[in-house]
């Protein structure tokens, strides 16, 4: 499956990538299509992933994720 992980800025876009790349996932940077206000500047991380373990990595990186859809 693949996350579609909304991260806001480009910068924690890019600190995302190189997380998930150090740990051996490859991730996209995404510029998501007419943002909603809470998608902030409107990047986000695509992950190809069997599970929520690219989530939880951002998360204990302290990456603030503003939301997930799996497509």
């Amino acid at each position: 499956m693949t996350l579609f992980i909304k991260v806001g800025s480009i910068t924690n876009a890019q600190r995302g990538q190189r997380v998930l790349r150090s740990s051996g996932y490859k991730a996209q940077i995404k510029k998501i299509e007419n943002p909603s206000k809470t998608d902030g500047c409107g990047y986000a991380l695509e992950v190809y992933s069997s599970d929520n373990e690219p989530v939880n990595i951002l998360e204990r990186n302290r990456i603030t994720i503003r939301g997930v859809e799996v497509i």
